[in-house]
């Protein structure tokens, strides 16, 4: 089911990875997937050690890159994929919508030198189409919880203040924050929205 979320992972005072994802963004969905990645500490070790690795595709010095790409991508269904080897590694395990909380695995399992991301920290601006967010701070060690539909303000000092956008809608509200080593069950996780309710 299509329900639009954004999976942050923080390291050093910055966002490593604010990755969209276009799938089963609810609790039951992605939120018990990432909730198991988290709860094996050899996974988090992992993405930890592999966050270097990640940077934010620049406009300006990846536009050859990202023009290459576009050139062999198909531009509709049923055109040709021109895309080479690499480029379909990079786009499958990195940068499609369609990875959702994968992007945890593929980021801690990757052997890859660099990692190229998109930035998407602003979608959590426009709580109206973010339905779900999910935000691993390593600073903090903790794991929070956001959900959309948010027609109330934010404090300055909350996480996504600064992504306010025009409209009825404010950026996506904190629903629960969790200690990295002690996570909530499954059954605890998806009482969130009914508590939100």
């Amino acid at each position: 089911m299509g329900t639009r979320h954004l999976i942050c992972v923080k390291k050093d005072n910055e966002y490593k990875i604010a990755q969209y994802g276009q799938w089963d963004g609810y609790l039951d969905g992605q939120g018990k997937k990432i909730l198991s990645f988290l709860k094996d500490k050899k996974n988090i070790e992992k993405l930890k050690n592999n966050l270097n690795k990640i940077r934010f595709i620049d406009d300006v010095k990846d536009k050859d890159l990202i023009e290459a790409y576009d050139k062999n991508a198909p531009q509709w269904s049923n055109a040709p994929d021109k895309r080479t080897k690499e480029q379909l590694h990079w786009f499958e395990t990195y940068m499609t919508r369609d990875l959702s909380s994968d992007i945890l695995i593929n980021i801690a399992d990757s052997s890859d030198d660099s990692i190229l991301l998109r930035n998407e920290i602003a979608f959590a601006g426009d709580s109206l189409f973010c339905e779900y967010a999910y935000v691993i701070d390593l600073d903090k060690n903790t794991f929070e919880i956001f959900k959309g539909f948010n027609k109330n303000p934010l404090d300055e000092n909350d996480r996504f203040y600064a992504y306010k956008q025009d409209g009825e809608y404010h950026p996506i509200k904190l629903l629960k924050t969790y200690d990295l080593n002690k996570l909530p069950t499954e059954k605890q996780l998806l009482k969130l929205d009914k508590d939100a309710e």
